[in-house]
């Protein structure tokens, strides 16, 4: 199922409710409607008009489905429980448990999960399989060789003229050093699971 989020709440249109529960569009908002009163804005339901609904028409996968609608209800965790007691049906009751457990706490249940691998020492970064912090790295090791390379020039016997050039170019190559070792600090690892 796709994950639709407005306002940082996990929603459910009506065709995914309808879907999900084995029954039509029409059921569902035949239910809505003849139900209104029980249906509370904001706890229930979200109501999309205006600016707020072409936003979602246009970052929304979902635009195809509701290009034409003028005001679109997406359905809360609680709202979809409503919908469940109205169908009263086994299947309905058994897919809001799932929608509970798989959807709407979803995010949720991954970060206590995660929070209890950490407290474990389960969670290790993902640096060694992450390109843009190996290449990064491998940056700012190329540039440490140079560095070197030109520290070692400026060691030797050689014209003040010369001295001078290889001094400003090992100035030119800490500023880089400094560039890209910026780019690998900024270059953000996720936590993962560690494989045993």
């Amino acid at each position: 199922m796709e994950i639709i989020e407005v306002k940082g709440i996990r929603v459910l249109t009506t065709k995914q409710l309808a879907e999900a529960y084995g029954t039509d569009v029409g059921t569902i908002q035949y239910n809505f409607r003849y139900n209104k009163q029980r249906f509370e804005i904001g706890k229930h339901y979200i109501e999309l008009s205006g600016n707020e609904l072409k936003e979602m028409k246009r970052t929304s996968e979902f635009h195809s489905s509701f290009k034409q609608v003028k005001l679109l209800y997406l359905w809360t965790e609680k709202g979809a429980l409503l919908h469940a007691k109205s169908l009263n049906t086994d299947k309905a009751w058994e897919v809001y448990d799932y929608l509970v457990d798989f959807y709407f706490r979803a995010k949720e249940r991954q970060q206590a999960l995660e929070r209890q691998m950490e407290e474990r020492g389960e969670l290790v970064v993902d640096a060694p399989e992450n390109i843009r912090i190996i290449e990064a790295a491998n940056r700012v090791k190329d540039d440490l060789i140079c560095v070197r390379v030109l520290l070692e020039q400026c060691s030797k016997f050689v014209t003040r003229d010369e001295y001078n050039r290889r001094r400003q170019q090992a100035l030119e190559a800490v500023e880089i050093v400094r560039r890209d070792m910026l780019q690998f600090v900024a270059a953000d690892p996720r936590e993962v699971r560690k494989a045993m």
